[in-house]
Parts: C-alpha cells; structure tokens; sequence
C-alpha cells in the first residue's frame, strides 16, 4: 500500500511526518532515518534506519586492497558484537589500499570505544582508522 501527503518545511528545514505514515513505516520517537537525495531529479526518499537506543558510529577504515581483508575487519567488529548497518568499500590503489566506510550500532558491543580501537589496531591488514559518532 502506497501514501501520499502533503507536509510543509519549516523554518528550520523540518517536516512532521503524518502519524499514518509513521504508524505504517513502524517509525517511533528517537529513531534514526536515512535520507537519500536524488539531487538532479529533485527527490529524497526516507528509509527507517536504526533504532532509537542505538548508538550509531561512522568508521573509516583503510586496509590493504587484498582478498579478505574486508571480510576480516569485519568479522573482527561482529566479535565484539558490532552491528554493521551499512557499509561502502572502495579500492584507492589497486593491490595496494582499499577504504571502507561503515556505519555500525556499538550499543551492544562488549568492549568500550578505545579498546575497541585498540583490537582493530592489531590487525596488520589494517593501515589507518577514524571513528565518528554519528549523534
């Protein structure tokens, strides 16, 4: 089922969304929402993203552009028991560096955000690491 309505900007670049369409998407007070902007058709288009007790980070990760090195990183952040909610990679010098950028939920990870750093700075595949919370 598809709805349609009519909402006006604010002042500060708001909208409220209808309670019919936020009772048919299950949004809910605090939830986080991804916007994406088609900026030469004029469009954005919301998409329910992560719930509100996530505590939401933006990681980017430089590591060798080898086979399994992403894979690696990864299984290393789902240990400690980040949940990646999305993630782009792209390769810099072929054979030679790769970046990822992910977005991850460390609400429930079982280690604090340093020694987390910390266990990421272990791994050899990787060469450089920013973290920034999101919110």
């Amino acid at each position: 089922m598809k709805l349609s309505k009519i909402v006006k900007l604010d002042s500060k670049g708001r909208i409220l969304i209808p309670s019919s369409i936020r009772t048919g998407l299950g949004l809910s007070k605090g939830m986080y929402l991804m916007i994406h902007a088609d900026l030469d058709e004029k469009k954005a288009h919301l998409t329910p993203f992560a719930d509100p007790k996530a505590k939401l980070v933006n990681f980017k990760i430089t590591i060798l552009d080898a086979p399994g090195a992403l894979a690696k990183v990864a299984s290393i952040l789902a240990e400690y028991g980040v949940d990646l909610l999305s993630s782009e990679s792209r390769t810099l010098q072929r054979g030679k560096l790769a970046e990822w950028n992910a977005i991850g939920d460390i609400s429930k990870c079982k280690i604090n955000f340093n020694e987390l750093k910390k266990a990421l700075e272990k791994e050899s595949l990787i060469k450089n690491i920013q973290f920034k919370k999101v919110f």
